[in-house]
């Protein structure tokens, strides 16, 4: 490689980095479109850490009824010479029957990361403590080590791009079968967290290594959010709306303006390791002490007994967020005991009512770093949004009055999804006074 093109390489990297800290308030999503994008052959795919949607229209027609598909955003390389690998539902199996420690999730978070890096090395640290699979960087790339045996404790090791992109094949195949024909482009949506210029780039990799011949855009969830919602058109001019995202493994709060038709980022607060599964983890635990207390049985270290337990416990948490009562039912749980236990609503708030009062916490830091007199909307985008108690809590928040619009009319964790559908078909309609 000769001299020149490092200089010419460095120079560039410095005007893209200048560029994006003088733009640090927007929201730069018409930046990254490659053109061309193949009429009719786009899809929208919102990436998530615990599950992975893929929504879109059939040959352009905006006519039909939206499709939307999701997956768990899981992948698993099972000990076959083939070299297969097992995404969504097939890779959760294989590590509940097989092998756990050769699945993998919740990696999303870790895209465009660089552990060496000094600011980084605090969230380093977090996915250390926070993540069940070693996780490591080598050639500037961050790594994930997966166990490819049971018996001799064998390893492989891939990037984090790499099982982006098997999510993403998986996703476009699933579009493809839906429409009948090949899908070719797709607009990717990612965290506000996740604006850097390196996130970016891993996701647009990690598309063309999924077969997809252009990434449209890459569109950041908050506007997805709100294009779904339509605000646009309701919004006032330099109006303010709050996009609260409570996902399975990450949260995020941000606020941002409407100001001659763009959406500009006022402020965000992000916590790539606190979600719904640590509403679950709360009420995993307490039927873990309810068993020791009834049966005298430890299952604490038991992974294949909490597993079992914690799918019981999250499937009860969404049925309370539409009842009062759940049942919390795992037949042959541990040797000689069977769990057939009530939780109540008012039992889960009780479990949970500190982490309820961390989500209402960060979006009360986004307003305040936003330091605007008015908030116009709140969106909720996520499952766990979904939760009675988060709602009230985020309404009592904001006064309970009618001045500031609590959204909820959509399925929250649809929202993204829908959003970039909306925005594929119609990708100026974030930027049609600046592009």
């Amino acid at each position: 490689m000769s001299p020149s093109f490092v200089v010419a390489r460095v120079f560039v990297c410095l005007v893209a980095f200048v560029a994006a800290l003088g733009k640090a308030s927007a929201l730069p999503d018409h930046h990254w479109h490659w053109p061309p994008d193949p009429a009719g052959r786009v899809v929208a795919i919102d990436l998530g850490n615990t599950n992975s949607c893929v929504a879109g229209y059939d040959s352009g027609d905006t006519t039909r009824t939206m499709f939307h598909h999701c997956i768990p955003s899981w992948v698993a390389f099972p000990d076959d010479d083939d070299g297969a690998v097992l995404v969504g539902e097939d890779a959760m199996n294989h590590a509940a029957v097989v092998n756990p420690g050769a699945a993998v999730s919740g990696f999303k978070r870790l895209l465009g990361k660089r552990f060496t890096r000094v600011f980084e090395r605090e969230f380093a640290q977090s996915v250390k403590e926070n993540l069940p699979y070693k996780v490591f960087e080598e050639n500037a790339q961050v790594q994930v080590e997966v166990k490819t045996t049971k018996e001799d404790g064998g390893v492989r090791n891939v990037g984090v791009e790499q099982l982006t992109a098997a999510v993403l094949a998986k996703l476009k195949e699933t579009a493809e079968a839906h429409l009948g024909h090949r899908v070719e482009a797709a607009v990717l949506t990612l965290p506000l967290a996740f604006s850097d210029y390196a996130s970016r780039s891993a996701a647009v990799f990690a598309g063309r290594l999924a077969g997809l011949k252009a990434v449209s855009a890459v569109l950041s969830e908050p506007v997805a959010a709100a294009m779904a919602y339509g605000l646009s058109k309701s919004l006032r001019d330099e109006g303010n709306v709050v996009v609260l995202h409570v996902g399975g493994g990450t949260t995020e709060a941000s606020v941002m303006t409407f100001v001659d038709g763009v959406y500009e980022a006022l402020s965000s607060q992000y916590d790539p390791f606190f979600g719904g599964q640590d509403l679950d983890r709360r009420i995993v635990d307490h039927f873990v002490r309810q068993i020791r207390d009834k049966h005298g049985r430890d299952i604490a270290d038991d992974s294949a007994a909490l597993e079992k337990l914690r799918t019981a416990c999250e499937r009860a948490k969404k049925t309370l967020s539409h009842q009062d009562h759940a049942q919390v039912t795992v037949e042959s749980l541990v040797d000689g005991v069977d769990l057939s236990e009530p939780l109540t609503r008012a039992e889960f708030e009780e479990l949970n009512h500190d982490l309820f009062l961390k989500v209402v916490e960060m979006v009360d830091r986004v307003v305040s770093q936003a330091q605007v007199d008015t908030i116009d909307e709140v969106l909720l985008v996520g499952g766990s949004t979904m939760i009675p108690k988060v709602q009230e809590l985020i309404r009592d928040y904001f006064g309970g009055t009618t001045k500031t619009v609590l959204h909820t009319r959509l399925k929250p964790d649809e929202v993204v999804t829908i959003g970039a559908a909306e925005y594929s078909k119609r990708p100026d309609a974030l930027c049609s006074s600046s592009c």
